[in-house]
Order: structure tokens, then sequence, then C-alpha cells
């Protein structure tokens, strides 16, 4: 399979970011699109490829302050990890 083609489907998750953004940490949408690009990738490059675990691994550890405010700073937080491991696998640093 060409390049255009495996990142097209990444390009279409990265693109869902902002809507993400206006939802709540509650929200299930996030669980279901992130589950869907690690089966994206999983399927492309391989479940022990560096691509998989550069997304599956993207936010790394963190403390979470179990306040309403505090997990959602922690739901912003992922978004912004998982979304640059998506650009740097679009762009293809």
């Amino acid at each position: 399979m060409d390049k255009s083609k495996q990142v097209e489907p990444l390009k279409s998750a990265l693109d869902e970011i902002p809507r993400l953004r206006r939802l709540t940490s509650r929200d299930g949408e996030f669980t279901m699109w992130k589950d869907e690009v690690c089966r994206i990738l999983e399927s492309e490059y391989g479940l022990k490829s560096t691509e998989y675990r550069r997304f599956a691994n993207a936010p790394g550890t963190s403390f979470i302050v179990r306040t309403e405010l505090g997990q959602e700073q922690e739901y912003q937080r992922q978004l912004d990890c998982y979304g640059e491991a998506l650009k740097s696998l679009v762009d293809g640093d």
C-alpha cells in the first residue's frame, strides 16, 4: 500500500481532534476515537510497530487530580499528546 493511502485515515482522525475538544472527558466518543485509531495503526503497521507504540504511548503517565477541572485538563492534555503523535505519523517525522 502506498504512503498516501496509509496516512489518509490518520489525517481524518487528526481532523476529528477539534470536535473532540468541544466534548467533555466523560463523553465516550474520545475512547471510541482512540480505539479506532489504534485499530487503524495495528492494521496498517502492526501491533509491535514503532508507529503503533508512538500513538498508544503518546500521553505517557500523569498524575490526575480527581476533580472535574483536573479531569478536563487531563483530557485536553491527552488530546494534545495524541494529536502530536498523529501529526508526526502523517508528516513522516
